[in-house]
Parts: C-alpha cells; sequence; structure tokens
C-alpha cells in the first residue's frame, strides 16, 4: 500500500502544480492583457494628440500657401457683385437684360414725344413764309396789269424768285418697298 500511497501523492502533487501553472498563467496573461489595454490607450492618446499638431501645422501651411488665392478669387467675387454680373442663371440675367432695354425704349418714346412736341412750334413760322408767297403774286400782277411788254416780264421773272433757303424744309420721301417675286424658273 505504500507504493498506492506514493503514487497518489505523487499524482496529487503534479495535479497541484498543473492547476498552480494555470493560475501563474491566467494571473500573468491577464496583468499582460490590462498592461497592452493601458499602453494601447496611451498609444492610441499620443498618436491623436501628434495628428492634432500636424493638422494644425498643415491647416497653416496650407492657408499661408493658397491666402492669395483665396484673397483673389474674393476680389473677383467684389468686382462681378459690382458690374451685375452675380452668378444667376442665364434666364435670370435675360430677363434684367429685357427690362433694362424696356426701359430704354420707354426714355426714347418719351424724347421723340418731347421732339415732336417741339416741331408743331416751328410749323407757324414755317407758315408765316408761305403767307408772304401769297403776297407776292399780288404784286407780280399789278405789272402785268400795267400791259408790260412780254419781254420785260420775262426778265423780271427771274429776279422775283425767292432764295431756296426761304422754303420750308421738305419732308423726307420714304420708299414703299415692294417684294420681289420669285422668277418662274428659280426657287
Amino acid at each position: 500500500m505504500k507504493a498506492v500511497k506514493t503514487v497518489e501523492q505523487a499524482g496529487r502533487k503534479s495535479w497541484l502544480a498543473s492547476v498552480g501553472v494555470y493560475s501563474e498563467g491566467v494571473e500573468k496573461s491577464t496583468d499582460k492583457l490590462d498592461k497592452l489595454y493601458v499602453d494601447g490607450n496611451a498609444f492610441v492618446q499620443d498618436l491623436i494628440v501628434r495628428g492634432e499638431t500636424v493638422e494644425a501645422e498643415l491647416k497653416a501651411k496650407f492657408n499661408e500657401k493658397f491666402k492669395g488665392k483665396v484673397m483673389l478669387e474674393d476680389k473677383i467675387a467684389m468686382l462681378k457683385a459690382k458690374l451685375g454680373m452675380q452668378s444667376d442663371s442665364r434666364d435670370i440675367q435675360l430677363e434684367k437684360l429685357s427690362a433694362k432695354v424696356d426701359n430704354l425704349i420707354e426714355v426714347v418714346a418719351k424724347l421723340a414725344q418731347q421732339k415732336a412736341a417741339a416741331k408743331p412750334a416751328a410749323k407757324p413760322a414755317a407758315k408765316a413764309t408761305p403767307a408772304k408767297k401769297a403776297a407776292a403774286p399780288k404784286a407780280k400782277a399789278a405789272p402785268k396789269a400795267a400791259a408790260k411788254p412780254a419781254s420785260t416780264t420775262a426778265k423780271t421773272k427771274p429776279a422775283a424768285k425767292k432764295p431756296a433757303a426761304a422754303k420750308a424744309p421738305a419732308k423726307p420721301r420714304t420708299r414703299k418697298t415692294v417684294a420681289k417675286k420669285p422668277a418662274a424658273g428659280k426657287e
């Protein structure tokens, strides 16, 4: 029985050793995992801080590099706004331009009406010249009544004519355009 007791004690010692190894392994592995977790978090936090500093440096360099371009774009936008060339669609721009053209047409129509109103005031002065012409034939009739010879009357007619400048300005003639008919053989 001594042999059975020694085998039993050896088995029990080996069992206790294996349980001890298991316990030591669990303890060391949990310590290692905890340390890795803490170190990993610290490493990630360190990377975040480094990333923020690098981002700030890149933004500063980017702003320095493209500051002139941003300023130029702002100036172009201001000039477009002053000139009325905003980024409106073509339809809106066309509507604005047609409104401006309509306003100009109205202004031109008003000016034409004012000019037409000024012309009737000039017409009474022009009517005074036909009255003088009417008086002139009566003066011509008096010499004819005196029975002058025909040769002397012919000589006085050119002298009796008034200069062309005294005549009222002639109205411009308008041409009537006639639509051309296509030739019979041509289309």
